[in-house]
């Protein structure tokens, strides 16, 4: 007959094995639904298009990098959509692709107020991102958010739509913008912003960012894009 301080280590060890077995089986469960979820394939078609821009500026004679930003390739020919404050004050633009090949930029058009420019490399093989019109999105939208952040080139980071049209001003004009909760960190600036399809609804621009609060993104719309 069985005694309770008999039965205790065999009931551990039952138990053990069972704990085990579950947090294997459940390993082995979640893995290809994680490998599954959107974000990963989104960000696997949406990198090859977005590009890192880097600003030289004349240093004592010697050309220094003195700042770093994002952009987005817009066609084949080359043209790459970025803000204006990325490239502002450039004596030399670098961009790299996502293969590390690094090419010299030209600006090639430019709106301060919007704060947009396209800037022009002349490449082979690029990959141009897909669009989609930023008046379709909705608040609650997933969307994702690639970039180089604080200098890590290639960062993913994803969220929802908070609200669009959200109006804004600064230095007299007026701004409707996207705003999300995806996290958008210096360096982002000029990274793309897409929907669940890996789609450009919009350029990220900026963040306002307080004490004690989650960042607010306010990514440009693709239809600013447009009218600049």
């Amino acid at each position: 007959m069985w005694r309770r301080k008999e039965w205790t280590p065999f009931l551990f060890g039952l138990f053990g094995v069972f704990l085990g077995a579950l947090i294997v089986y459940q390993t082995l469960n979640r893995t290809p639904r994680a490998l599954n979820w959107p974000v990963v394939s989104i960000a696997k078609k949406v990198d090859p298009s977005v590009v890192i821009v880097l600003n030289k500026q004349n240093d004592q004679g010697q050309l220094q990098t003195k700042g770093i930003g994002s952009g987005v390739i817009l066609n084949r020919q080359g043209d790459i959509v970025t803000n204006y404050h990325v490239v502002a004050n450039a004596h030399a633009l670098i961009v790299v692709l996502s293969n590390g090949q690094r090419y010299h930029a030209q600006i090639v058009g430019e709106d301060p107020p919007t704060d947009l420019a396209v800037i022009r490399i002349h490449a082979n093989h690029l990959r141009p991102i897909e669009f989609a019109s930023s008046r379709t999105i909705e608040p609650g939208e997933l969307v994702v958010a690639i970039g180089n952040a604080l200098g890590l080139s290639h960062t993913v980071t994803t969220g929802i739509i908070s609200a669009k049209d959200r109006v804004m001003f600064r230095d007299g004009w007026e701004y409707h913008l996207i705003q999300t909760d995806a996290a958008i960190n210096p360096g982002n600036s000029g990274g793309a912003l897409v929907n669940a399809q890996g789609q450009l609804i919009g350029i990220n621009a900026s963040k306002i960012a307080q004490t004690g609060v989650e960042g607010i993104g306010l990514p440009i719309p693709y239809l600013g894009i447009v009218a600049a």
